[in-house]
């Protein structure tokens, strides 16, 4: 029997759990194909057995060797392993997947965007002049860079979905909720200004409140359980597995995160004791200046490779189009977006630099 699964790689869960089901009406795996996403079954005895799906080396780990996991099929860095105990402590690592679905879910974002940015109003325009030139109207030039389009965003939506149960899975990023009243409060740009938005999180809890998580920049706050709380807002180009474990360790509770590897934003919260010296990730003014200058690099940084992918957009736009740059028609629409975008993110770069000087003038004075 063959099976085909469309972007199984992407829903390494369902899939496992799918290969036990089969395993139970008596269909075992013998092989697949990486390329095709064509899985080949023979039929047999019904058996239970767990399974997992492996990504990297090809020869099994000796750790899982030893707990009795055994190799169903192989293609090129995929393996279906399979293990009959169903009491089991070892589990075949999952970080290589993290990476491949990570670095796949920035690729198709990138992909995105640029055919967004480039191509998109140009290849729409050209469907428009065929029409103009043909006496009948053909929908399908205007129609086929729309749908090539949404097909590539809807690939990247369900791409990050993975990429975000791994790093929930991996990292666990997961934020604790509880019920009760709440208050919500509103702070955009807040990222920009780490070290003021710890001085305003700290003039919550003098008010009666702790945060419980936030939204973009919508911060949701809580009654407070402890009458002294200590906040810390952080950035780190780059984070690993052990990122998260590591702070909740020292009795950090993650209280958000951006739930990207690179460009991480963290809030994190520590209740602690009269007497006792408030907790903080560093007392060292010199680490907290490096600390800002690392988060400011890399935020001026993204900001000017927006704008000059806007800028490429604009120009773009400015020489495949001969008539008035702003007109009513939906590529007009597109335009005047484009320009409202490059205003907005100047606007940021202004901020950002802006907050950055103002952040170290708090870490003087702090």
């Amino acid at each position: 029997m063959k099976k085909m699964r469309w972007l199984w790689s992407y829903r390494i869960d369902s899939t496992e759990k799918w290969f036990e089901n089969l395993m139970g009406k008596g269909f075992h795996l013998k092989s697949f194909n990486r390329f095709s996403r064509i899985f080949t079954f023979e039929k047999g005895d019904s058996i239970e057995r767990k399974v997992r799906i492996h990504y990297g080396e090809k020869v099994i780990a000796p750790k899982l060797v030893s707990a009795d996991w055994k190799t169903a099929a192989v293609s090129g860095k995929w393996q279906v392993l399979t293990n009959e105990n169903m009491d089991i402590s070892v589990f075949p690592s999952k970080d290589q997947l993290f990476k491949r679905t990570r670095m796949h879910a920035y690729l198709y974002l990138l992909l995105s965007a640029f055919y967004l940015s480039s191509y998109l109003s140009f290849i729409f325009l050209f469907g428009m002049l065929i029409n103009i030139t043909n006496e009948t109207f053909q929908i399908g030039p205007l129609l086929v860079p729309i749908i090539i389009y949404v097909g590539l965003v809807t690939l990247t939506i369900i791409v990050f979905k993975a990429y975000r149960r791994f790093e929930k899975q991996l990292l666990g990023t997961d934020v604790i909720k509880k019920s009760g009243n709440k208050i919500r409060r509103f702070r955009p740009g807040w990222m920009y200004e780490p070290l003021r938005t710890k001085i305003w999180l700290d003039e919550m809890v003098k008010q009666g409140f702790e945060l419980e998580s936030v939204f973009a920049t919508i911060f949701t706050f809580r009654p407070k359980n402890k009458n002294n709380i200590a906040y810390e807002v952080t950035f780190e180009p780059k984070i690993n597995a052990n990122y998260f474990q590591l702070h909740k360790d020292f009795g950090w509770e993650l209280k958000y995160t951006s739930n990207i590897t690179w460009l991480n934003y963290t809030i994190w919260g520590m209740p602690y004791e009269e007497e006792s010296e408030k907790p903080a990730f560093s007392y060292d003014e010199l680490e907290r200046k490096k600390a800002a200058k690392k988060a400011f690099m890399m935020n001026i940084g993204m900001t000017v490779l927006l704008l000059l992918v806007m800028a490429q957009s604009i120009y773009i736009n400015i020489i495949a189009f001969k008539h008035s740059f702003f007109e009513w028609s939906i590529m007009g629409a597109i335009r005047l977006m484009l320009v409202v975008m490059s205003v907005f993110w100047l606007v940021m770069f202004v901020r950002i630099v802006m907050g950055y000087r103002k952040e170290l003038k708090l870490i003087n004075s702090y």
